[in-house]
């Protein structure tokens, strides 16, 4: 399977690239620093608020991962944009799987309110939260065949294949989750296609 990985050069990215490396699928790695990319890869060096550079990038393969991440709060326009660019570029190249990584705050607190618009939400978590809800509501509106994986606090560390999920919702009294769980749940979303058109909360 070829997968084209964006963030590949973050906690996140790193982790799944591995993953797919080691299963033997081809992986090409989206960076904005080639020197970041992980071993073991093929290299595309842009930006993805550039559209040209996303649509150059997305043709010939059969899924896409976005491990993306903001670096500070400047950056949060990347999601808006870069979503945009994304959709845009795999519609018309007809490739239809993108599995990303979104803020836990874009599940449900309950069936009629998001966790973000609780009372009680970390105010320092909101802003990445709503780019987030943005670019869950653009892939509701696309045709694409979306995932969104949505952890709380991810600490750095290997998977331990023992996380929780729960579609929609945050699994109960669920803290944390490794960027390693993180990562090994995209994959295997973007490889067995499970989770079509769903979030889905990861944690311990």
């Amino acid at each position: 399977m070829e997968l084209l990985v964006f963030g590949a050069g973050g906690r996140v990215g790193q982790r799944l690239c591995g993953c797919a490396v080691s299963d033997g699928h081809g992986i090409t790695a989206f960076v904005r620093d080639a020197a970041r990319a992980p071993d073991g890869v093929s290299v595309v060096e842009g930006d993805v608020t550039d559209p040209g550079a996303v649509a150059d990038a997305v043709g010939g393969h059969d899924a896409v991962c976005s491990a993306l991440g903001p670096t500070d709060g400047a950056d949060l326009a990347l999601f808006d944009t870069g979503i945009e660019n994304l959709v845009a570029a795999m519609e018309a190249s007809g490739v239809e799987r993108l599995v990303a990584v979104a803020a836990a705050g874009i599940l449900q607190a309950t069936p009629g309110r998001l966790r973000l618009d609780m009372a009680g939400f970390p105010e320092t978590e909101r802003p990445l939260a709503a780019a987030h809800r943005a670019v869950y509501d653009r892939l509701r509106e696309s045709a694409l065949d979306w995932t969104l994986v949505c952890p709380p606090r991810m600490p750095d560390g290997p998977p331990t294949n023992h996380y929780r999920i729960a579609v929609d919702y945050l699994p109960e009294g669920g803290q944390s989750v490794s960027t390693g769980d993180v990562a090994r749940l995209v994959y295997e979303a973007a490889v067995d296609g499970r989770h079509r058109r769903e979030r889905v909360g990861i944690a311990y």
